[in-house]
């Protein structure tokens, strides 16, 4: 499961910049993918509450950025902001383009 070494990292990195206890709320933005969001963004959780069981978890938001797809009625590539996102032009079903997922963490 590539989604516990992303929370491995993700939990480093919050351990560095001191967000792991308390503090801001922290965006997590995922960029790629190659699952539906809302089970990848279900095995990021599991994972990060096991690195780090002290993280209050309505602290964590998780956003994945718009990325490429193509509607299977006309052939247009379009991006997408979800899974769900219809072709812009004819209303059809796109398949996002599956791609390795990076995660950038952003905070105030």
């Amino acid at each position: 499961m590539h989604e516990a070494g992303l929370a491995a990292s993700v939990a480093d990195a919050m351990r560095k910049h001191g967000l792991d206890r308390e503090g801001p709320p922290v965006r997590l933005i995922v960029h790629g993918g190659h699952t539906e969001d809302d089970a990848f963004d279900g095995a990021l959780r599991l994972h990060l509450g096991m690195c780090l069981p002290e993280l209050d978890p309505e602290r964590v938001t998780i956003v994945h950025a718009p990325r490429p797809a193509t509607c299977a009625g006309c052939g247009r590539m379009f991006t997408a902001a979800s899974t769900d996102d219809p072709c812009p032009a004819c209303g059809g079903p796109g398949f996002v383009h599956p791609s390795v997922e990076s995660i950038e963490l952003e905070w105030s």
